[in-house]
């Protein structure tokens, strides 16, 4: 299914479509430069007719879609946020396991510096993601 936020004459109003409805589709969007890890698609609806209990009821207005944006923002933070560990924790065992002149690169101040720079920017966006 679908949930698509269109206006009707009675205000903006949320639908429930089935995907197999005659005239949607969702063609896929190829090449995105972000988020490619989820799948996004453009909404073609033509000429779609649907009874009258795909309407989502008790929601009239923008607030029903800017709260399931609002929702969303949790799991974007999160993602991104679990992203960013994953790559720190990579960095440093990349970091300690990597020899170069007969030591870790780790043991290198130039190394140090910018793995702590990464710890403090991780530990900053954690910071924000939890207020």
């Amino acid at each position: 299914v679908a949930v698509v936020w269109a206006q009707t004459d009675e205000g903006i109003r949320g639908f429930i479509v089935p995907t197999h409805t005659r005239g949607f589709s969702a063609p896929q969007i190829h090449r995105k430069l972000s988020l490619r890890a989820s799948v996004t698609s453009e909404l073609v609806l033509d000429a779609v007719r649907l009874p009258g209990e795909a309407v989502l009821p008790g929601v009239v207005g923008l607030k029903g879609p800017l709260s399931c944006l609002n929702e969303a923002r949790y799991g974007i933070t999160w993602g991104a946020m679990g992203a960013a560990r994953s790559s720190l924790e990579a960095a440093l065992s990349y970091a300690t396991e990597r020899e170069q002149f007969g030591k870790p690169i780790a043991a290198f101040q130039l190394t140090q510096q910018k793995l702590v720079d990464s710890v403090v920017e991780y530990s900053k966006g954690l910071l924000l993601a939890l207020h």
